[in-house]
């Protein structure tokens, strides 16, 4: 049958690993230190019908699966096994080419994801947060706390959540709404305790409230009066009527406490509708970006990006989206790089703490993909100076560039930096710059729709005749009769 039991005893979480490829199996048992994070594996599956059924019998505290298995996946397996057993916790083990798949996953409820091949210290430190996230359930002693909503809510069981609100005396029907409300890397123990409320845990930095509709306001007052300072942040749902409609909403709410890392800013942050427009353009944008090796671009639209998310148009679920998105692609490519896959927004806000610098750093860490060009003409240049200078051309063509300003950023007099960069590049700095516009502007006449005088613009000549002047001195005809032979 391919299951394997093991006998459990004493205190210890108790985990099961789902994988059709045995060798996987017995590689986490034997190579990750369960006892130091205290858990012990009690059970073994190859296929996902076998390890529905584990889960069933043994209600296991942790369950470590697969995606593609036999019988039954490791989708179905996490929605099915959330509904056999609401306080069981489920990490995917997922390869690159199944990243899709785990980023469905995170939707089911799933804690967490860790990418194969893998790293016994990843599996390590995915334990050590899974058992804090269980610790921290033990603890909740408030007769306002449910240890099992938050299951309800990830399994959607919804006949759970009806007696659970029943009985923590918070019916719903069409005369009595209630509102989600999440708060984010507070103190979660202390809350309003006299607005009357129902609260559960989501992970250790986040917690979850469900408070009368009527007595949101007063809940949010209460708080801010409890918690003047601190990076910490709140999102609030939008009311309901309806279980059914308690997963969005909550939802909504999640996405609105993490407005502190959109905004850098702690507060009160409010669910708004979010449409997909935005994003999928961004998106589409970056991909093709990417692969034209068009670095301009991809630093314009990352720098465009920043005021979408400070004015909230964008939430950290479309940071998540267009970072995950970039270094998909690098990684399909075979780049090596210093970043990484996150396995969710906690952990993607526990890094960079907010989106500027998470922008930041992507442009850095993107560097190497876009400056073979670069190094072909670097490779020339002997003087350290201006191999410095000949880089911050080609990362800031576009902008306007003056020799003054060159000279104050680079710590050399205008006349120097002249003659310097002259007899080491063999341009004077004027040519090298419209070299670079006009190199440029060929490459978005073949490759793009825009306008000759966007075209122009993007390549940073502000005049329309200015630009097809020095492009016809360039390549002897004029942007539209380029585009018409190319």
């Amino acid at each position: 049958m391919g299951i394997v039991y093991n006998k459990g005893g004493g205190n210890m979480y108790k985990a099961i690993v789902v994988d059709d490829e045995k060798w996987i199996v017995e590689g986490i048992k034997a190579g990750v230190n369960w006892g130091k994070y205290g858990f012990e594996v009690i059970g073994q599956a190859d296929n996902g019908l076998d390890a529905l059924q584990l889960i069933k019998t043994l209600h296991p505290d942790l369950v470590l699966t697969d995606i593609k298995m036999p019988e039954m996946n490791g989708l179905e397996l996490i929605k099915n096994g959330r509904v056999a057993s609401p306080e069981t916790l489920f990490v995917v083990l997922s390869g690159h080419a199944e990243f899709a798949y785990a980023q469905r996953a995170l939707n089911y409820g799933t804690f967490g994801y860790c990418l194969k091949p893998f790293e016994i210290e990843e599996i390590h430190s995915m334990l050590a947060r899974v058992a804090e996230s269980l610790e921290e359930k033990l603890k909740a002693s408030s007769p306002s706390f449910s240890v099992d909503m938050y299951e309800a809510i990830c399994s959607g069981n919804t006949v759970r959540m009806n007696q659970l609100l029943v009985d923590y005396e918070m019916p719903l029907h069409h005369k009595s709404q209630i509102t989600p409300i999440v708060v984010q890397g507070a103190d979660l123990v202390s809350a309003s305790q006299d607005v009357k409320q129902l609260s559960f845990f989501m992970n250790h930095r986040r917690q979850g409230y469900l408070v009368r509709n009527e007595h949101k306001e007063a809940f949010l007052h209460k708080w801010s009066l409890a918690h003047p300072s601190g990076s910490f942040s709140t999102g609030v749902g939008y009311p309901i009527s309806d279980v059914a409609e308690l997963e969005a909403s909550l939802e909504a709410a999640s996405l609105a406490a993490y407005g502190i890392f959109t905004t850098g800013k702690t507060g009160i942050y409010r669910a708004t509708h979010q449409t997909s427009g935005p994003i999928n353009e961004t998106i589409k944008q970056i991909n093709y970006a990417l692969d034209h090796k068009d670095r301009i671009q991809f630093v314009e639209i990352l720098e465009s990006s920043r005021d979408l998310f400070h004015n909230l148009t964008f939430t950290i679920k479309d940071a998540y989206l267009i970072y995950t998105a970039a270094m998909y692609l690098f990684f399909r490519e075979g780049n090596q790089m210093n970043s990484r896959f996150f396995e969710g927004y906690e952990q993607m806000y526990t890094h960079y703490g907010n989106v500027d610098v998470m922008i930041d750093e992507m442009i850095k860490e993107t560097h190497g993909h876009f400056t073979e060009e670069v190094s072909a003409y670097v490779v020339k240049v002997a003087h350290k100076k201006v191999k410095e200078i000949v880089f911050h051309l080609h990362e800031n063509f576009t902008q306007e560039i003056t020799i003054q300003g060159l000279a104050s950023k680079f710590y050399l007099s205008p006349n120097y930096l002249c003659q310097l960069f002259k007899k080491e590049v063999g341009e004077t700095i004027v040519e090298y710059v419209s070299r670079l516009r006009i190199e440029y502007a060929c490459k978005l006449l073949k490759e793009t729709d825009y306008t000759i005088q966007q075209v122009g613009e993007k390549c940073g000549f502000q005049d329309y005749f200015y630009f097809t002047r020095i492009f016809k001195r360039y390549n002897k005809i004029t942007p539209t009769q380029y585009r018409v032979t190319k």
